[in-house]
Parts: C-alpha cells; sequence; structure tokens
C-alpha cells in the first residue's frame, strides 16, 4: 500500500542501503476502499497493514485484508430475441434475463478474509532473508501459501538482486458442488457433477533486481514465473450453444478449462526525481499457454505541493489478447472443442483507468490520503463470427466502474 512515488523511492533505496528518512520502529497503513460498476458488480475492501522493526534489521510484517462483494455477475451465456431462465448456481431457484439483455447472475455474493505474514532477518550486512505464511478464505475457496526470499546488495549497495519462492495449496469448494465440464445447465438434480473438491497447486519464482543509475533515477525489473495445477474453470460459468441459422441460444453448458497453465510476466520500473516532484513509470509483459498475452503501462506524477500536502494524478491502461479457447459462443452440429469458456477476463480487452491521490500529511506527522479512479473496460462487441441475431446484440458489453479509496497511515 504504497502511498507515493517519493515512499516508493525511499524504500527502494533503502533495501539497497542508501540513507533515507529514518524509519518509525512501527508503521501502521490502513485503507478502506469501494469499488461500483454500473449496474453489475459492488465491492468494499479493508485492509490494514503493519510492520515492526525489532531491532538489530528483524523486520515483521503483518497484512490482513477483508472482501465484501455482491451485485450481477455476467454468467458467460450470450443474449437471446426470448426471455431465458437460468438454474441459480446452487441448484435453489431460477433467474431470468429480458430479451436482449446479457446474462447476469444476480445472486452474485462473496466475503473473503486474507491474513498474511512475513519475517526478515539479516544473514549479514548485506543478505537480508525473508519468510511468510498466507491464508485466505471464502465460503466457497480456501488457500493457504508460503514464501521464502533472498536479497543482497552489491557495487556498493547500489545494486539489489533478490530471488522469491512462493508455494499456494487451493481448495474450491463450488456452490450445488463442481459441474462436470461441458455437462448441460439443469437443475441441480440433474445436472451432471464431479465427486468432492476441487483442488489447485501453483508455485511461483521470481528473479528482480535493482539499481540506482544516480542520486534521482532507480530502475528495477522483474520476471515471474508460475505453474498452476489443479482445477482452474470456473464453476459458475456458461458457454451457450446456439442454432447455426437464427443464432438462438439451444443449451447453456458449462464451461471448461485446462487444468494446468504455465505463466510469465516481466516487470521493468523507473522511478525519478524531478525537481521537487516524483515520476514513476512502470511496464509489464505477461504471456501464458493458454495463449493469453497482455500488456500494462502505468504511470504515475506526484506533484509536491508543499511539504505537507501533494497530488498524484495516474493514467493505466491494460491490453490482453483472447485465450486459445474463448469462445463466446459453440454452434450446434460443431465438433466440440477440448476446452471452452466464455469468461469475458479471458476474451481480447482494453482497460483505462484514470485517477487522481491527494495526500496529507498531519502536524502529528500521520497520513491521510484520498484515491479516486475511473475504470473503463471495452472489447469486441459485435464480432466478425456473430451468427443471425447474434449479430445485433452486445456481445461484449463495456464495462464502467468508479473507484474511491481512503486511507490513514501513522508511525509509533
Amino acid at each position: 500500500m504504497q502511498s507515493s512515488v517519493k515512499a516508493a523511492l525511499a524504500s527502494a533505496c533503502g533495501l539497497l542501503g542508501i540513507a533515507g528518512q529514518p524509519a518509525e520502529a512501527t508503521e501502521v497503513r490502513t485503507a478502506i476502499l469501494g469499488y461500483s460498476e454500473q449496474d453489475r458488480v459492488q465491492a468494499f475492501e479493508a485492509v490494514i497493514d503493519a510492520t515492526h522493526e525489532f531491532g538489530g534489521g528483524k523486520i515483521g510484517n503483518l497484512h490482513v485484508v477483508y472482501d465484501a462483494l455482491s451485485g450481477a455477475s455476467p454468467s458467460g451465456a450470450v443474449p437471446s430475441q426470448a426471455l431465458q431462465s437460468f438454474t441459480r448456481p446452487s441448484g435453489n431457484g431460477v433467474y431470468t434475463t429480458a430479451p436482449g439483455e446479457t446474462p447476469l447472475d444476480d445472486t452474485f455474493r462473496d466475503t473473503r478474509m486474507a491474513v498474511s505474514g512475513s519475517l526478515t532477518l539479516p544473514l549479514d550486512r548485506v543478505t537480508g532473508l525473508t519468510a511468510g505464511l498466507y491464508g485466505s478464505g471464502e465460503h466457497d475457496y480456501s488457500s493457504l501459501g508460503a514464501n521464502l526470499a533472498l536479497t543482497r546488495d552489491f557495487n556498493r549497495r547500489n545494486t539489489t538482486v533478490s530471488l522469491r519462492a512462493g508455494y499456494f495449496d487451493d481448495t474450491i469448494n463450488p456452490e450445488g458442488g463442481r459441474p462436470a465440464p461441458f455437462g448441460v445447465m439443469l437443475d441441480q438434480a440433474l445436472s451432471p457433477r464431479l465427486d468432492g473438491d476441487g483442488s489447485k497447486q501453483t508455485l511461483d519464482l521470481s528473479l528482480g533486481l535493482t539499481q540506482v543509475i544516480d542520486r534521482r533515477t532507480l530502475v528495477g525489473l522483474n520476471y515471474v514465473f508460475s505453474e498452476v495445477d489443479g482445477y482452474q474453470t470456473d464453476p459458475y460459468k456458461l458457454v451457450s450453444v446456439v442454432d447455426p441459422v437464427s443464432g438462438e441460444p439451444l443449451d447453456h453448458l458449462y464451461e471448461s478449462r485446462p487444468d494446468a497453465r504455465v505463466k510469465h510476466a516481466l516487470l521493468a520500473k523507473l522511478v525519478r526525481q524531478v525537481g521537487a516532484h516524483n515520476l514513476h513509470l512502470s511496464y509489464r509483459y505477461f504471456t501464458d499457454d493458454w495463449g493469453v498475452r497482455s500488456q500494462t503501462v502505468d504511470l504515475r506524477f506526484r506533484w509536491n505541493a508543499g511539504p505537507a500536502l501533494y497530488v498524484q494524478p495516474r493514467l493505466r491502461y491494460y491490453h490482453q489478447g483472447e485465450a486459445d479457447f474463448y469462445r463466446r459462443f459453440l454452434v450446434e452440429g460443431a465438433a466440440m472443442p477440448d476446452h471452452a469458456s466464455a469468461d469475458y477476463r479471458l476474451g481480447a480487452m482494453d482497460d483505462y483507468t484514470p485517477g487522481l491521490e491527494v495526500g496529507i500529511t498531519r502536524d502529528n506527522g500521520h497520513l491521510i490520503t484520498l484515491r479516486a479512479e475511473y475504470y473503463l473496460q471495452t472489447g469486441e462487441s459485435h464480432p466478425a463470427g456473430a451468427i443471425g441475431q447474434l449479430a445485433d446484440q452486445d456481445l461484449f458489453p463495456t464495462v464502467k466502474a468508479v473507484i474511491v479509496q481512503v486511507g490513514y497511515a501513522v508511525g509509533l
């Protein structure tokens, strides 16, 4: 929860062993975030992050997150010219969608509690070891994890190399059980289900390099390798089977995703002091063996209006290509693919996030921040392969959301 580019630079310099502002023995950061999509998902998040220096270079951290989500979530089914009825994920009851409307499951409700902790120990004057644990729980999903990181300074502490490994074990227990891949959506008693809970294991490995270029410039490069094995299908998502002429949906099937995924990510960062102000620029490239490719550019400029006030505009752009098995719909009579998903999160999209953050430091040194952002997500609403009535439907509706966050940081 870094509050500013200046703080990010000071933190990075601290890791490199460069003198910065004196650190408090204990620092506590809190934040409350609200997220609201137009006619869709609403989210609330509360975060507490506490860091304590025990002396001798030992540092402990505790991070607690509470999320609450509700609203209407796209099921993946296509719109129709007729009224549509869908079985709820639990199998109890149905929901309906009006003609021409995107099918949305309005029973979407979820809460999550996540807790993580870490301890950093100095091995010698230029080497540090950090060990951490993680756990989170929802009504249908739980996750446990552990990570280990090693950092070492070189080149008169102007260069830092870091190695990190993490392992996570997740358990998935969806409402109504796990539907069979490509099972027809029926009531719970008739729809085929898989036995037992689903499980997923993730191994993350990363290599990072941070370099001080001069007194005003810091750059960083980080590579992350991730291997995921196990149940990765979203048990609540559907894919429609449509008539080859009219494009009207004939059936709705539960989606199917591969049970293995290998991901690669490369992140480059630049922090530059410009006069009394700070520029923060980052670029991230992502690719995986599902065929997803994405690029993210994030630009922030902190304008220091005085010793106790800063204003920080931000602009983030995200572009993603679709997964190899992304299908907005399947066609009756055509050969069935091995896997298929109509989840828009696996489709091609462009996201834009402009925002503004204001920070005020009180006389007692406590920092208050207010951040507001506007989120816009667009995709291909009328793909060339749309059949019949689907050519007139919006198959990737634009998503608009407002994000507001209030933060408070105190040193003890």
